[in-house]
């Protein structure tokens, strides 16, 4: 939509101009994921400037120019024009470029500008901006000075919008960073540090040994920046950021400037001459429960590492096991073999170990406590270098700690979190405890530095959204809530949560005061519309401590369509591609979910006719795909070889940075244990001997339990008896898929992980939503792990004469539906199973025009709800052998990896091996399980694990797979459901997902034509065959 549908008065054509142009410069996808700032320096200049035609030296005075024009000084308020077009902008889904930015971008100008002559104040603020409107008269700039207040709407509607596109476009920066000065400080947060200075901050991450992904706070962020700014050269920061530093109002932009390029920094490939690169082994924690409930651990390298063999390079190593660096998900490694390495001795002494083919060096820190946050993915655990307020902890602790850690925990967290011991659950290390579903929700005064790790660094106040189901930054679901928490150190804090209506005032939905220092607030019966826009913020009387911007969306108000849609293209004489491609302009033929686009061969294939098998009851019982288990090597004395360890003593010996002539006492300073080396930022030298005792009361009043997924789940393992609740259910996760439309694999991980943290169960669930045509995925015939589209609303007709709602599901498009197929005697049904999506079905459909009734029904997006019939026969004639998923295979060479198993054809089970040896499928790796098919010439290539297994019982003449012809029944062994499309013509005929029976899949009412056909393209042909 152009920007310009949104001026309802008339506009000035430079301005419409200039607005277009810093459009297109900052919202094109430029800033994907990074921070975007306002801020008309460097290229930005340049290519705006070329854009206009002006020179770039122009441009400042050319946009202030624009902006004067547009604004309205014969009505009281002078955005008034800006204001409607920010509402009508809104009101049509803020599908293209705000109509502001020009706006925007002149308040940063002003706020540059004031920078230019250090004088901080609002008063050279506004002559600053006075000046760059040309605006003279005093009337007139008193009114910009009385209604500065209408300009924050514009800067959080720029906000909202960017995180309603998952920071496709960019990250927000513009935040109010004085509270005397709230309206006009949202300009300088985006004007005060500039290009140069963001680039110096790698020499403080690096300086504090930071790695990318790690949690890291406000306050935390503030005690790093101000130690190093005492650093010089090309590492520290620049003189203008260390005059910003001596202003204490604006330390906080500082730290935000910080904050926004550690979350998207990457180690810099440049490596000093003479210097080693380094990446850091940290632990990940898991809780799968299939096959049987276990802890698992594992040691990986999240970025700059690779595969390779690694040399132990610290002498004093009493580590003797060989080690290598294996291949996991994709851009991790994980320190195998387990089964060979000692993970007694392992916990108990740090390590550094040099990469044989990179010369990285790889640095692994042993801690008696080991905190982890939960994964962006959600289906693990990861360490982090500090606990955060609010955020759900694990922490991996030594018994010899327990009671330490506990009661420091009773000062500061949350109660309702379990203790796990080695006896109670397999995996965890014998003398280690796993303390499980840990909140921490104040930070302690004083708190001993062995707590470095527990003890968040925060402000007076602090505010969080947690829990419910997430779409995206500061986006929920509407159906599943968040949580808000807040903490505030004022007597009278209060929480509010107000819904943000654009040019108009906000209005209170929800409201809670403090307990002690903590708030918190349940929105689960606060009713409010999807697309609705929400501020919580915590208030000590009038004024705001704290704040956050959030939004409750669904299917029914869904993003814009995105360009990573994908289909199947068909082409003549090879039929449908087994794998997808992105949707272009003018796609050709092909297959989008449950859509034809363009036509499909039609013709009957002579050579197939239906034939009955008898052999169901020879298919073999499968299992369910699960990750593998392997243990780590133990054993029984590494408690008295690593005795000197700061695990077994109980304390660590600190030795802290001197301190300097001049410095406050009380100035944080490093801190590294002399003996396993892990630092830490010690704020205070006055440590209490009594923070290192356990508790008997925490000094502020203690929240009560709030009961989540996690420690419903806990409590029903342990026996407890109170109920699971805050659930979240699949129905909800495929509504929310619908409203982001595509995404990435671990977009769609994070949504299901609030269903199951099953690590397998992503993967089951996006094969069933491909099987119905509800989603497309770009390599579906080789792995249910790739990125994903949701293609348009179809209603599929199944051998049955029944029709069910397939690709894109709203309530809106559900409610449009049933009133014109019911009015005319169609009968409604809703098909549930557990743990699959609900399936929307209409019988009674005889003799109805069904695309006449469903004519002029569209989708959110405008796409027409069309109809499908015959469609798993047009599918099935359409797809190529099973051989074709074998040539897409990518040649793979195995030569040791951890739970390497073949498939056993006749009991269709994994079974361990040790090396790939024979015509057969392989399972290879515990981390990023991966699966092969070696034929008989030896060639090796990875596929899918259906794929594979077809192509091993195909090569030893056997199948997994029949066809019942007196039942309409199609059988498959469980684990080896047949891949990709050959499912989804089964399911279109069938009109629903297969049962479980026993360990056999079952699709009933499959047509005859369609399981011949997919029988005799799994199985005929012999190139496989030994």
């Amino acid at each position: 939509m152009e920007e310009k549908a949104y001026w309802s008065v008339e506009i000035d054509t430079e301005y419409a101009a200039a607005n277009s142009a810093l459009n297109n410069y900052f919202f094109r996808g430029r800033f994907e994921m990074l921070p975007v700032y306002l801020d008309l320096e460097g290229d930005a200049e340049t290519e705006v400037a070329e854009a206009l035609e002006i020179e770039p030296d122009e441009l400042g005075d050319f946009v202030g120019l624009c902006v004067s024009r547009s604004l309205r000084f014969d009505r009281a308020d002078p955005y008034v024009d800006h204001t409607s077009w920010l509402k009508d902008w809104s009101k049509a889904g803020r599908r293209s470029p705000p109509p502001f930015t020009a706006l925007l971008c002149a308040l940063s100008i002003a706020a540059e500008r004031m920078g230019a002559d250090e004088n901080f104040s609002p008063n050279n603020y506004y002559e600053r901006y006075f000046e760059l409107l040309g605006v003279k008269g005093a009337t007139n700039q008193q009114k910009l000075k009385q209604y500065a207040k209408s300009t924050r709407q514009f800067w959080r509607a720029l906000n909202l919008w960017l995180s309603e596109n998952d920071y496709l476009l960019g990250r927000p920066t513009a935040k109010p960073l004085l509270s005397h000065w709230q309206y006009a400080s949202y300009a300088l947060s985006q004007a005060l540090v500039r290009d140069a200075d963001r680039r110096r901050f790698e020499g403080l991450f690096l300086a504090y040994d930071l790695t990318p992904g790690d949690p890291i706070g406000e306050a935390e962020m503030a005690l790093l920046v101000n130690d190093w700014m005492t650093s010089h050269g090309s590492s520290g920061p620049t003189a203008w950021l260390k005059k910003l530093w001596t202003a204490n109002e604006l330390r906080e932009r500082v730290v935000a400037a910080a904050l926004d390029m550690f979350e998207s920094w990457e180690p810099s490939a440049a490596v000093t001459p003479g210097q080693a690169k380094k990446a850091r082994l940290q632990w990940q924690l898991g809780f799968p429960g299939f096959p049987r409930k276990r802890v698992t651990l594992a040691l990986s390298v999240t970025r700059g590492g690779n595969a390779e063999p690694l040399r132990p390079i610290k002498p004093e190593s009493i580590l003797e096991d060989e080690f290598v660096l294996e291949e996991g998900e994709p851009g991790v490694q994980f320190l195998g073999p387990i089964g060979s390495i000692n993970l007694d001795l392992l916990l108990l002494q740090s390590q550094t170990f040099m990469g044989q083919q990179s010369g990285v060096t790889y640095n692994y820190i042993a801690k008696p406590i080991v905190v982890f946050s939960r994964s962006a993915e959600g289906t693990m655990f990861r360490e982090v270098t500090r606990a955060s307020l609010f955020e759900e902890h694990a922490i991996l602790c030594h018994e010899a700690w327990l009671e330490k850690v506990e009661g420091h925990l009773a000062k500061c967290a949350r109660p309702g979190h379990a203790v796990l011991q080695s006896s109670d659950m397999p995996g965890i290390p014998r003398g280690w405890c796993i303390l499980r579903g840990v909140e921490i929700v104040r930070s302690v005064d004083n708190a001993h530095d062995n707590f470095h790790a527990l003890n968040p660094l925060d402000s007076t106040a602090a505010i969080a959204c947690v829990g419910g189901l997430k779409l995206g930054h500061g986006t929920w679901h509407v159906d599943a809530k968040p949580h808000v928490e807040a903490k505030s150190e004022k007597s009278d804090g209060k929480l509010e949560i107000l819904h943000e209506r654009f040019g108009q005032d906000d209005e209170i939905v929800a409201s809670s005061k403090a307990v002690g220092d903590f708030i918190e607030l349940d929105l689960d019966q606060v009713e409010v519309a999807p697309g609705t826009n929400l501020r919580a913020v915590v208030k000590a009387g009038k004024a705001e401590l704290a704040e956050t911007d959030f939004s409750l969306r669904s299917a029914d108000v869904p993003r814009p369509l995105g360009g990573k849609r994908f289909y199947h293209p068909f082409a003549s004489g090879q039929g449908l591609s087994l794998n997808s491609e992105t949707i272009s302009l003018s796609p050709g033929n092909g297959l989008e979910g449950c859509t034809i686009v363009g036509r499909l061969n039609v013709e009957p294939d002579q050579s197939v006719s239906p034939q009955p098998e008898t052999s169901s009851n020879k298919i073999p019982e499968g299992m369910a795909e699960a990750t593998p288990e392997v243990d780590w090597n133990h054993s029984q004395d590494a408690v008295h070889q690593a005795a000197g360890s700061c695990v077994i003593r109980g304390y660590h010996y600190w030795v802290y940075e001197p301190f300097e002539k001049g410095d406050d006492r009380f100035e944080a300073k490093m801190a590294e244990c002399k003996d396993c080396h892990v630092r830490a930022l010690s704020r205070s030298r006055a440590v209490a001997k009594k923070n290192w005792k356990k508790s008997k009361q925490a000094r502020y009043g203690t929240p009560v339990r709030r009961q989540t997924a996690t420690q419903g789940a806990i409590q029903q393992e342990h026996g407890g008896s109170l109920p699971q609740t805050n659930s979240v259910s699949l129905d909800t996760v495929f509504d929310a898929l619908c409203y982001l439309g595509q995404g990435s694999w671990h977009a769609f991980q994070r949504l299901v992980a609030s269903v199951s943290e099953e690590p397998w169960f992503p993967r089951t669930l996006a094969a069933d939503l491909f099987a119905l045509g509800h989603l497309e995925m770009k390599d579906s015939i080789l792995s249910d792990a790739s990125d994903w589209s949701v293609p348009p609303p179809v209603m599929v007709v199944g051998l049955d004469k029944k029709a069910r709602l397939a690709g894109f599901h709203s309530k809106l498009l559900l409610g449009k539906i049933r009133d014109a197929l019911e009015s005319a005697g169609a009968i409604y049904e809703v098909v549930s199973q557990p743990g699959r999506v609900t399936l929307h079905r209409w019988s009674g459909l005889a003799g109805l025009p069904l695309d006449a009734l469903l004519e002029g029904i569209t989708d959110p997006h405008g796409r027409s709800v069309t109809v499908a019939h015959d469609l798993g026969l047009a599918i099935a004639r359409n797809l190529p052998s099973i051989e074709m998923a074998w040539m897409l295979g990518t040649p793979m060479h195995v030569e040791r990896a951890d739970a390497l198993a073949k498939f056993d054809v006749r009991d269709a089970r994994w079974i361990r091996a040790e090396t790939i040896e024979g015509t057969g499928a392989y399972r290879v790796g515990l981390h990023g399980t991966r699966y092969v098919f070696r034929d008989h010439s030896g060639d090796t290539r990875q596929v899918g694990h259906r794929v594979a297994k077809i192509l091993a019982a195909k090569s030893e003449g056997t199948r997994l797979h029949a066809y019942d012809i007196s039942t309409g029944r199609f059988i498959a062994a469980l684990g080896a459901e047949p891949p990709g499309l050959f499912a989804r013509a089964l399911v279109a005929s069938s009109g629903a997902l297969p049962l479980i029976e026993g360990g056999r899949l079952i699709y009933e009412r499959v047509a005859p034509m369609i399981a011949t056909i997919i029988l005799k393209k799994l199985y005929e042909g012999d190139r496989t065959v030994a």
